[in-house]
């Protein structure tokens, strides 16, 4: 079982220890001490004495992103005497390993740290690392590439011993995350918000709640959300807990992929065998080429947000985002349950702000049912250039406020967080109870432009809502199971809630 090993470092021996504390209260399995950070010399006996967790000693380099700056020797000496000591795992750079001999219980992490690149002879330097009788071999560099970062998750298949493999980098997480699918007996997260030691490490909490690191094994199968940027994307922690409320050994993680890059990714991940993935912005249009099948829904729309992946390599796209757009506004109306009863969309009068990829699923799917639609986007042209996409007229922004219409849909981002108290629809817009306004952000769920409807009795759809249903029809289509909504609900929640703490 793979397990997170948390890192601390403080610049006071009392907070440090103070903080191991804290880390194996909330769960911690084991802690990296970054002996390094202590702004005196360390005193190991003191540190030691008491030990909450196993532990990793490091005593990290400047030149290796660590902030010792005294003699190297006295370094070494120090590391000897954690050595004896009997800590659980001691870090040794590959090229001091060669003296620093083995002893006692102590298992040898020998590592190799790079800050700036991956390097041309990456496959000498993990030679190298195993030539030093290491337990467990540590790379963590710095990739500038989707290239790259894959070549470094690479290097844990059928390794001599067992490694963690670390490209470092905010997109590169995904390392981090699949090492454990490779062989990684750990991999790193941070603990306190105030220290940041490597660039994309995660947090406790996020690597147990959101990944379930420790049970990704070799058998897991991947899942991506593909976007730019993706670092907040709510995916992966929705998609995961609900795979494991139902025994499913599946685990979704972000990709980071520029516009243009659909082809790089699945080119140089095609290794991993992932199964499907959840694509959002910028990726929606340019993925239909790349497509060998897709649905009716697809072809329509001209977008697609979702992607399973045979086992050939072939790839069958849907757009979850119509269907649930479209399901959660009839199910909103009262739709009959009789097969062949007509949509309550029929005929009714339907406005549109925006002219992004849920405005072109949202608008296709009204017309389809009958709806009279109007587009309004704050660059009119984009929005008449959907319209005539669509089949449906448009409008001038500054017209917003004066439609008569029964439904109102905000695909803008107006009124998202933080921007809270901002709204695309002033208050008299909404005159009549009846009207449905349906506002596709989630974060906040509430938004203004919902309150102030809620405020004049009109019924409300929020961009929670339509989140879970597409998210539900995602995961059926990657495991021919019904998803457990209501788990889903809860974790988009807890996750809106931290980030509204954030």
């Amino acid at each position: 079982m793979a397990v997170i090993c948390t890192t601390i470092g403080r610049g006071r021996h009392s907070s440090l220890l103070e903080e191991w504390k804290a880390a194996a209260e909330a769960g911690a399995d084991m802690v990296e001490l970054r002996v390094d950070c202590l702004r005196r010399d360390p005193d190991l006996k003191r540190i030691l004495k008491v030990r909450h967790t196993p532990c990793v000693f490091t005593l990290r380099r400047g030149a290796d992103g660590g902030m010792w700056r005294g003699d190297e020797e006295k370094r070494r000496q120090l590391l000897r005497e954690a050595i004896v000591m009997g800590v659980d795992y001691v870090d040794l750079e590959s090229d001091v390993a060669g003296d620093i001999r083995r002893y006692g219980s102590t298992k040898r992490l020998v590592s190799y740290h790079n800050l700036k690149k991956v390097p041309d002879d990456l496959d000498e330097v993990v030679g190298k690392c195993n030539e030093c009788d290491p337990d467990v071999v540590k790379i963590a560099v710095a990739a500038g590439s989707l290239a790259e970062a894959s070549r470094v998750l690479h290097l844990g298949v059928g390794a001599k011993h067992p490694m963690i493999t670390i490209a470092m980098g905010e997109r590169n997480l995904f390392t981090r995350i699949l090492n454990a699918k490779y062989g990684a007996p750990f991999t790193y997260a941070g603990f306190n918000p105030e220290r940041v030691f490597a660039p994309g490490m995660p947090y406790l909490n996020e690597l147990k709640r959101d990944f379930f690191y420790d049970q990704i094994n070799a058998e897991t199968e991947v899942y991506g959300v593909l976007g730019d940027p993706i670092g907040h994307s709510l995916s992966p922690a929705v998609h995961n807990t609900a795979f494991r409320h139902l025994g499913l050994n599946k685990v979704m993680v972000p990709f980071q992929v520029a516009k243009g890059g659909l082809e790089e990714f699945f080119r140089e991940l095609a290794w991993v065998g992932i199964k499907g993935c959840s694509v959002t912005i910028p990726h929606k249009e340019d993925l239909i080429p790349l497509l060998q099948h897709k649905e009716n829904a697809v072809e329509r729309v001209g977008a697609c947000n979702t992607v399973v992946i045979a086992a050939d390599g072939s790839k069958t796209g849907y757009n979850t985002d119509y269907r649930a757009s479209m399901d959660s506004l009839e199910e909103l109306m009262g739709k009959s349950e009789a097969p062949d009863a007509p949509s309550p969309l029929l005929d009714k009068q339907a406005l549109i702000l925006g002219a992004g990829g849920v405005a072109r699923s949202i608008a296709f799917g009204l017309q389809r049912r009958g709806a009279a639609v109007t587009i309004m986007n704050r660059h009119d042209e984009r929005g008449k250039q959907l319209a005539e996409d669509v089949g449906c007229k448009s409008a001038n922004w500054s017209q917003r406020a004066t439609q008569i219409v029964d439904i109102v849909v905000n695909c803008t981002p107006v009124g998202m967080h933080p921007n809270v108290d901002d709204t695309p629809m002033p208050p008299s817009a909404f005159p009549r109870s009846e009207i449905i306004v349906f506002d596709t952000i989630y974060h906040p769920e509430n938004t203004m432009m919902l309150k102030l409807a809620r405020q004049r009795g009109c019924k409300t759809l929020t961009g929670v809502d339509m989140f879970v249903r597409q998210a539900a029809l995602q995961f059926k289509l990657y495991t021919g199971q019904d998803a457990p909504v209501d788990v889903m609900r809860s974790v988009m929640k807890r996750k809106l809630g931290h980030l509204k703490d954030a």
